[in-house]
């Protein structure tokens, strides 16, 4: 078994456009409700997921 802890790389405007077009069912189906937690009062939103 490997267990780790690591760093996605993402594309921040590919967050934007999939909060603007799926909303709350994204956020729902990709984030656990910790990361959800965390990101949603701040400033920059997508960029925090």
């Amino acid at each position: 078994m490997i267990i780790g802890i690591g760093s996605d790389l993402i594309d921040i405007r590919r967050i934007e456009k999939s909060l603007e077009r799926h909303g709350q069912r994204f956020i729902q189906r990709i984030y656990t409700e910790v990361e959800q937690a965390r990101s949603e009062n701040r400033a920059a939103r997508a960029a925090s997921y």
